[in-house]
């Protein structure tokens, strides 16, 4: 949706809030919220996300705006949220930015580490209680191997990471949930050889941080076969080629795991 597709009502309310809108530039990528732009307001550009309240998206945007306090070292601000005409938006200081470049030699991934680093310091939220090894519920008998206590991002893609003035920025914060520390590594091994990293590489890069070092081998087998059979439904259910290069890669790493068991 453009701006000028939103109900009067919902622009009347931001424009109430940030000033007039003078200019939009339009996301026309990625999913979460029906409406995504940049807007030009008085008090500077802001990106917002708008969604109906009763819609799908809805509790993804409530989400974001609950956990963003609590992120504001790794994510652009929450400046406003408006709730108007049976829509609810939320405005976010403006990152001028690019996308993170996962492939091998690639010196974001040293700036993510960083980010990752902060990230592990953060104290889960009380409010953030979705146990994340409800992900692959059904997929293993051995999901407790993945509950825990940190807090969770669980979907660092690439265009959830943005590259500006030489660090990283973790946006999109829709899906927090509780769990083990080391599952945040987990998750971003596919996506690492998914890129051009070998398994070996990808474990290498998730061995800088310390809750990896103390992740048991078992968690990781069991985590790797999971995860590799939950990317798959995904892929099959939507075939975009980010979720069949993220599917092969999370394959590739359960095969690997599994030819080391077989040799332990």
């Amino acid at each position: 949706m453009g701006w000028a597709d939103l109900p009067g009502e919902v622009r009347e309310a931001v424009e109430a809030r940030a000033g007039r809108v003078a200019e939009v530039e339009r996301f026309d990528f990625g999913e979460g919220a029906e409406f995504k732009a940049v807007l030009d307001t008085p008090t500077g550009r802001v990106f917002a996300k708008a969604t109906p309240v009763d819609g799908w998206f809805a509790p993804r945007l409530y989400a974001e705006a609950m956990i963003n306090p609590y992120v504001t070292r790794l994510a652009p601000r929450l400046l406003w949220q408006v709730k108007a005409g049976g829509w609810l938006v939320l405005g976010f200081a403006y990152v001028q930015g690019r996308h993170a470049d996962y492939s091998p030699g690639s010196q974001d991934l040293d700036m993510l580490a960083e980010a990752v680093e902060v990230l592990q310091d953060l104290t889960c939220p009380e409010h953030v209680s979705w146990p994340v090894e409800r992900r692959w519920a059904g997929l293993t008998e051995q999901p407790h191997l993945m509950a825990g206590q940190a807090l969770v991002h669980k979907d660092l893609n690439p265009r959830n990471v943005l590259i500006s003035e030489g660090r990283a920025y973790i946006v999109d914060w829709a899906t927090p949930c509780r769990g083990a520390d080391w599952v945040e590594l987990a998750l971003f091994i596919p996506r690492l050889i998914a890129q051009g990293h070998s398994p070996g590489e990808a474990e290498q890069w998730a061995a800088r941080f310390r809750p990896w070092r103390h992740a048991t081998a078992e968690a990781l087998d069991v985590f790797a076969d999971a995860e590799a059979r939950k990317r798959q439904k995904l892929a099959d259910q939507w075939p975009w080629p980010n979720q069949i290069r993220t599917a092969n890669g999370a394959w590739k790493w359960a095969h690997w795991r599994a030819s080391r068991l077989d040799s332990r």
